[in-house]
């Protein structure tokens, strides 16, 4: 019920932002704005728009996309001519003739053009596909007021989870816990679902892109840029307000006792963040936007300074940073719950974006997590992967290993093209970047890129790689002598998968295979009400960011090969998946076969439960909700339930 046509789609999204006729404003909006900690939407909107439309930088821009997408986004071609699956939203989205679209419109502003790219991008629906223009992600746009949907006297509501009143003096905290029944005159329910489907771009499974869009103090997602959220965005919302009638709890009552004073109608503003250090417009695109190239050469690459290296992340802009700087969470916390729960653990797995400085650390935490559980008697674990924006295989590969001492590599490939054969027979020859670490059954060194075969995607035939895996050695020789922790404690039927469905990348592979592989089942939380949900998200397999790119072609010295991109001409970066994932335990028969790719397939939990008043905020609430039902085996396995 919610596909539709790509030009229904992109030509309707495309015509409402084109630019109506005039030139740029002359008047300096970024000066107006500068020094000041908050703004208001109209003084964020001119400065963002005050830089003209450039149609060389538009050409340059556009010609670099398609070069990637054509050549090495392994799902281009599937993208324009996806398959039907039940229970996903798929639309078509035939990125090169969206980009010519975008390429002959006289766009108003140079910020108007670069989010037309990225929003053409985002249809998709893989978070894998970004492109980012970093000129206009400064400044953050609030709705004063934070929604999240709960469950409250039996039907699924839209409620305020919290109140911002730091940014918009009238907002009231004592709106926190008000159920909202309509939003700019459509009732809640039906304007977040289809803000949902239609602007989030982070999977094909409407229930996560519900639950990515919403939000409670807990549960707030910090590992993407907040581009689709409801109410936080990096880029420019569409318009300057929403209206919201809201019906709160009478005096002296709790929200689940839905006993409601009069609605009201109140109309909320987006709030804008200012970024510091810029002065006016100059200084602003000097700062944020313009290209500033080292000597290294011609076309070396740029905006190093805002990117974090790390070797096979899934998330393309997981801005997660490391031990050596200022992180504010570990990579999984080991709980124990108390009362009559007390035999049940909690692994909260927040991110596997291990960087390689704390590999070892990583292993000796989680190694001390499990001597820890098995001290106290744990009987049954349950796995939190909600909100975890995935990172390195290896590390994912060492959670399950972990507990099953051993599991099947997933195959994937890598879509052909003659610029990526040059990079993997240079790595081989020189020995260094990723691309030397990927194994084949069939052949060594780089025959497993060369030997190529031929598979249908969407309407096209296309080349890909052999099939390989993935080769952890050097990762796991970093931990070769922190005994690492492996038991057969626990049997699949001790373990339960707890996702929100925002579990993607690496996280989704690693719990695909616990589900698929090894039998533990999946507990589904949030989502819509009446729709069978994903446990994870965009499991597509890995990731590539042009920064990082160009910087692998630097080091090989292929720069200036024939056929590389160039640099964007602004400050951006863009995201892609070069290899794809296919289900577990294939028989070899089956491999190639699109209908198998994991990306597109529907691996559905095998039981639901939602957010309620009393889960919503507190985590400790909600697992022992989850507890209860691991111990009365009320999450079974459900055969065949994904397939």
């Amino acid at each position: 019920m919610f596909s539709s046509n790509l030009f229904a789609i992109a030509t309707s999204l495309l015509l409402a932002t084109l630019p109506s006729p005039g030139r740029a404003q002359s008047s300096d909006a970024c000066a107006v704005v500068a020094g000041k900690q908050i703004a208001t939407y109209s003084e964020a909107k001119a400065c963002l728009e005050h830089f003209p439309y450039n149609q060389t930088i538009a050409d340059e821009t556009i010609d670099i996309v398609r070069k990637i997408t054509d050549d090495m986004y392994i799902f281009n071609e599937i993208a324009a001519h996806p398959p039907k699956i039940d229970g996903l939203s798929i639309v078509p989205v035939n990125i090169s003739k969206s980009l010519d679209i975008i390429q002959k419109e006289p766009w108003k502003s140079d910020r108007a053009f670069q989010d037309a790219v990225a929003l053409i991008l985002d249809k998709v629906h893989d978070a894998h596909l970004v492109y980012s223009p970093h000129c206009y992600r400064q400044f953050i746009f609030w709705q004063p007021i934070q929604l999240n949907s709960v469950i409250r006297d039996g039907k699924q509501i839209v409620n305020v989870a919290y109140v911002k009143d730091d940014l918009w003096s009238e907002a009231k905290k004592d709106w926190t816990g008000c159920e909202v029944t309509h939003i700019d005159d459509k009732t809640a329910m039906e304007m977040v679902v289809n803000y949902a489907v239609n602007n989030n771009g982070e999977s094909k499974d409407v229930n996560t892109c519900f639950n990515n869009i919403m939000n409670s103090k807990d549960y707030f997602h910090g590992w993407d840029d907040g581009a689709d959220d409801l109410g936080y965005h990096r880029f420019l919302p569409d318009q300057e307000n929403h209206r919201y009638t809201l019906q709160c709890p009478k005096n002296g009552t709790k929200p689940e006792e839905a006993k409601y004073d009069e609605p009201f109608t109140v109309t909320i503003p987006w709030v804008a963040e200012v970024p510091q250090s810029f002065t006016d417009a100059d200084s602003y695109w000097d700062k944020y936007c313009a290209v500033h190239t080292s000597p290294l050469s011609k076309r070396s690459p740029t905006f190093q300074e805002d990117t974090i290296e790390e070797t096979h992340i899934g998330q393309s802009f997981d801005f997660s940073i490391n031990s050596a700087g200022t992180r504010t969470r570990d990579y999984t916390e080991f709980l124990l719950l108390d009362g009559p729960d007390s035999d049940i653990g909690v692994i909260d797995i927040q991110s596997f974006s291990v960087s390689s400085e704390d590999k070892t650390e990583f292993v000796k935490n989680f190694t001390r997590g499990l001597q820890m559980f098995e001290q106290n008697n744990v009987k049954k674990i349950i796995f939190d992967f909600s909100g975890n924006g995935g990172g390195d295989a290896c590390a994912g590969e060492f959670f399950i290993n972990s507990f099953f001492n051993s599991t099947p590599d997933y195959y994937s490939d890598v879509k052909y093209s003659p610029l990526v054969e040059t990079v993997v027979e240079k790595a081989f020859e020189k020995q260094t970047t990723k691309w030397i670490d990927y194994k084949s059954n069939h052949s060594q060194g780089a025959e497993w890129f060369k030997e190529t075969t031929t598979y249908d995607r969407g309407n096209a035939q296309t080349k890909f790689s052999q099939p390989v895996s993935l080769s952890c050695d050097s990762w796991n020789n970093a931990f070769a002598d922190s005994n690492a922790f492996n038991t057969s404690r626990w049997k699949a039927s001790d373990l339960l998968i707890l996702s929100d469905g925002r579990c993607g990348s690496t996280c989704a592979i690693v719990v695909s295979r616990l589900r698929l592989v090894h039998d533990v089942p999946a507990l589904g939380l949030g989502g819509i009400r009446g729709n069978r949900m994903q446990f994870a998200s965009f499991p597509g397999g890995e990731s590539e960011r042009l920064s990082s790119f160009l910087t692998d072609l630097q080091s090989l010295d292929l720069l200036d090969t024939p056929g590389a991109p160039k640099p964007f001409p602004e400050r951006a970066d863009m995201g892609w998946t070069f290899r794809e994932v296919y289900r577990p335990n294939l028989p070899g028969t089956d491999f190639g076969n699109e209908k198998n790719l994991l990306e597109y397939n529907n691996v559905a939990a095998d039981c639901r439960m939602f957010y309620t008043d009393e889960n919503a905020s507190d985590p400790k609430k909600l697992w022992h909700q989850v507890a209860s039902l691991l111990k009365n085996g009320q999450c079974p396995l459900v055969q065949n339930g994904g397939k």
